[in-house]
């Protein structure tokens, strides 16, 4: 069997129709079925002569012809930036009624993984632009495979980096922006484990204009940052903020704690940060509490770091230096 990545639109705008209906599927503005062609070049003379490209084509025949039954699917997530993982359960089919409307019938098995769970290695083979590709990291599928089978089984999920196969990015253009991020959330994980990634969030926020207090280790109720604005820190909008290292992703326990700390700290509303990222039960509670608490997974960390960067103190940009406040400096352990 073999492992291939399908994404679900450019901004993951069919991720959602995807994993409720039990399918996954293309579009590539080809509107015939795929099946009624015998032969690659002939599929690739249709689809250029309808505008789109040879990369194009290939991805959908090999959507069509070469993914088979019993193939693993992975569906790198952009809403929220998670990885789902199925199998294939049947035969192409082309769908008219649907906007992606080359379709194969999957089994979703995970929906929710988060990308901290994953080496290096594999998320670098899973950073691909196309649509439609296989992939190429060494054991890629066993190793997948273990990861989901952990994560269906509640127990703690982690894929030790592996040396990078040789040619993973050659046959695709890479998501670089996506690569750079998952580099620097390497980087925190690294240098900014437990009390330390509290520090950072609360730099975070003093640079952002809040005045920010480290809880003490102890019986907190799982707050560890408050912060205010204003000069003394009284003024609004006042956080109290939980902020979890793990890689494993938040549960819906944790989010209650927090949501109910906000009104025994006087605050007005709660952060919750995590670089293990959210369970999906976190994420639709958080739709309905949006206006009370908001949710930092890693990539939003990134984003708030890159922000602040310059306004950070030394110790924790000589911990994370950056290139044009972008490129990891990659330096020796």
């Amino acid at each position: 069997m073999t492992a291939w990545v399908v994404r679900g639109g450019s901004r993951g705008e069919w991720e959602e129709t995807f994993l409720s209906g039990g399918i996954v599927g293309v579009d590539f503005g080809q509107r015939q079925s795929a099946a009624e062609f015998d032969s690659r070049e002939s599929l690739r003379e249709d689809v250029m002569a309808g505008g789109k490209g040879r990369n194009a084509a290939d991805q959908l025949w090999n959507f069509s012809h070469e993914i088979r039954n019993g193939d693993m699917i992975v569906l790198p997530r952009k809403r929220p930036k998670v990885i789902a993982v199925g199998r294939v359960l049947g035969d192409y089919e082309f769908r008219p009624d649907m906007e992606a409307q080359h379709v194969r019938p999957v089994r979703w098995i995970a929906q929710d993984i988060p990308r901290a769970a994953f080496g290096q290695d594999l998320l670098n083979s899973l950073g691909g632009l196309a649509t439609v590709y296989r992939i190429r990291a060494i054991d890629s599928e066993s190793r997948i495979e273990k990861v989901t089978d952990q994560r269906s089984s509640g127990a703690t999920v982690e894929d030790p980096e592996t040396t990078p196969s040789i040619g993973d990015n050659e046959e695709f253009k890479v998501d670089l922006e996506e690569q750079i991020n998952d580099r620097i959330t390497e980087r925190i994980r690294q240098r900014f484990s437990g009390t330390r990634l509290e520090y950072l969030v609360a730099e975070i926020l003093r640079a952002s204009g809040y005045r920010a207090l480290e809880t003490r280790p102890g019986p907190d109720g799982g707050i560890d940052v408050v912060a205010g604005q204003g000069d003394m820190g009284f003024g609004q909008p006042r956080l109290c903020v939980q902020v979890k290292s793990g890689r494993s992703a938040v549960d819906i326990a944790d989010y209650n704690r927090l949501q109910g700390n906000i009104g025994s700290y006087g605050a007005d509303h709660g952060l919750m940060v995590s670089l293990g990222d959210f369970t999906r039960a976190v994420r639709n509670e958080n739709e309905r509490t949006f206006f009370q608490i908001r949710l930092w997974g890693p990539n939003d960390l990134v984003d708030k770091l890159l922000e602040t960067y310059d306004d950070l103190p030394d110790d924790i940009r000589s911990e994370i230096p950056l290139r044009n406040r972008r490129v990891l400096i990659e330096t020796e352990e």
